[in-house]
């Protein structure tokens, strides 16, 4: 998803109406301009920019009556429909448009065209005459650069060198030069609950990262089984080499980047991340356990847990209850020291790069968690970690730094060489949305309590608000009352 801002915080001013007011126009023009700001910031505040209905964008012939010259295939007609820009506006195209592609591609290029559309407040525009009654309109564009955040793109389109043909695409998930292209259109929507940005520290910036993609198609899945998140695109990249400070690592909710990774990280790196997770950042960090020691103890582990469960939970004859409880306590002993070992060879792969990531609060292993915690319920319950084709995972944390023992990330995208069913990978899309909703918390929580630098100030403003002088005057009385 895009990022789009929220409405600037400012205080809404409207007419002060009493007896005897004379009505000018420009006092009326102050009225209607309050009903017209509150709209637009209701909507900026509760909606996402986007196509509301219609705007559908159909390749046509030329109309007959034009010279010759405009008679060619470069035509299409945008139809009536609804939209809603970033600043609340609506805008309404009430009947069809014909509009003729005028781009032109050289040098054996491919061109990108885009058919962009946005409001125009009929305020602004030049007046040729006096009507009483302004209709709100709007204006369609076509762009080689990309849309700005104010346009409401409607269609796109490839174009090559030579004549153009514009035509409807074969295949309309995957238009060729020439056709079509309606795949990025964008519909207006509720504005998540929480957005998040993540960066991947990488130590190779040129080449294309896997978790980047993985973290794009967990993304999708969030639109549509947990709406109120929303991953901001694209996914950043910092340079691991690189001596990064908290201005860099600030703008994100959450980062990445596995053990292999967090070894190579630098002194200046190490304190910016200190200073990042005291603002509310979250580390997230993999550690892949395929074929280690590790993966056979937590195998053993889950092993023994099923067998003491299935155990606890088979009824017996009494004849059986005595073999039962020495089986149990067997069972019990052997379990005990394989948590043992198991929680031996984890701090020992955590010793490995503890030394760079701040991890001086003792981690705590998923089970251990709180049921209400927002990793374990949030918005998914899960009561256990549940293997991956017979491989186990394990989650430790400390509130801050996350350690996922285990491929999780390579299973959003869906395209594992595990062959896992449906329901595994929506277990494993479901656990990774708790952890970005985990992290999203967080930052936000640790966000509301930050005193804004934009508003500190050691002495009053002198253009101070109604509503600060009426607070100041309200404690004043208060205090005089008790006085």
């Amino acid at each position: 998803m895009n990022e789009f801002p929220y409405p600037e915080v400012q205080p809404f001013e409207r007419l002060q109406v009493s007896d005897g007011l004379m009505i000018n126009s420009q006092r009326w023009q102050l009225a209607h301009e309050y009903h017209q700001h509150r709209q637009n910031v209701l909507y900026q505040s509760l909606f996402l920019p986007g196509i509301i209905c219609g705007l559908g964008v159909a390749p046509i012939e030329a109309p007959q009556d034009l010279p010759a010259q405009f008679r060619d295939g470069r035509w299409v007609q945008i139809q009536p429909g609804l939209a809603i820009d970033l600043q609340g506006n609506f805008i309404v195209v009430p009947t069809p448009i014909n509009f003729r592609i005028a781009t032109i591609a050289y040098n054996r290029a491919i061109e990108m065209v885009y058919l962009v559309l946005s409001y125009v407040d009929p305020t602004k525009l030049r007046q040729t005459n006096s009507n009483e009654i302004l209709v709100e309109t709007f204006r369609i564009n076509e762009k080689t650069d990309l849309p700005l955040s104010t346009d409401i793109e409607i269609c796109r389109l490839a174009i090559a060198e030579g004549k153009l043909e514009i035509q409807k695409p074969v295949d309309v998930f995957a238009p060729k030069a020439c056709q079509l292209d309606m795949r990025y259109r964008l519909a207006a929507q509720i504005r998540p609950q929480n957005s998040i940005r993540i960066a991947c520290l990488q130590s190779q910036l040129g080449q294309p990262s896997p978790i980047q993609q993985r973290f794009h198609f967990l993304g999708r899945a969030m639109s549509s089984i947990a709406p109120s998140l929303s991953i901001i695109e694209p996914i950043a990249n910092l340079d691991i080499h690189a001596e990064l400070t908290i201005k860099h690592l600030s703008p994100y909710t959450l980062i990445y980047l596995t053990n292999d990774q967090a070894i190579e990280i630098n002194d200046s790196t190490e304190l910016a991340l200190r200073e990042y997770i005291a603002k509310g950042g979250l580390i997230l960090i993999e550690a892949s356990i395929r074929q280690t020691k590790l993966e056979n103890l937590l195998e053993i582990q889950q092993e023994l847990e099923n067998a003491h469960h299935n155990l606890l939970k088979n009824t017996q004859s009494n004849t059986q209850q005595a073999d039962r409880a020495l089986i149990q306590a067997e069972l019990q002993s052997e379990l005990e020291a394989i948590k043992i070992e198991t929680n031996n060879t984890i701090q020992d792969l955590l010793n490995t790069f503890s030394s760079h990531i701040p991890m001086e609060t003792p981690m705590q292993p998923f089970s251990d968690l709180e049921p209400d915690h927002p990793l374990r319920s949030q918005p998914f319950l899960f009561s256990h970690l549940s293997a991956i084709a017979n491989s186990p995972i394990q989650i430790l944390t400390n509130g801050s730094v996350i350690i996922l023992l285990g491929e999780l990330s390579q299973v959003w995208s869906g395209q594992s060489d595990l062959f896992l069913p449906r329901e595994s990978i929506r277990n494993c899309q479901e656990l990774g949305i708790n952890i970005l909703n985990y992290a999203a918390q967080r930052y936000s929580i640790h966000q509301s309590m930050q005193v804004n630098a934009q508003y500190q100030s050691n002495t009053a403003l002198p253009d101070e608000s109604d509503q600060r002088r009426i607070t100041n005057m309200v404690d004043k009385l208060v205090v005089d009352k008790l006085a």
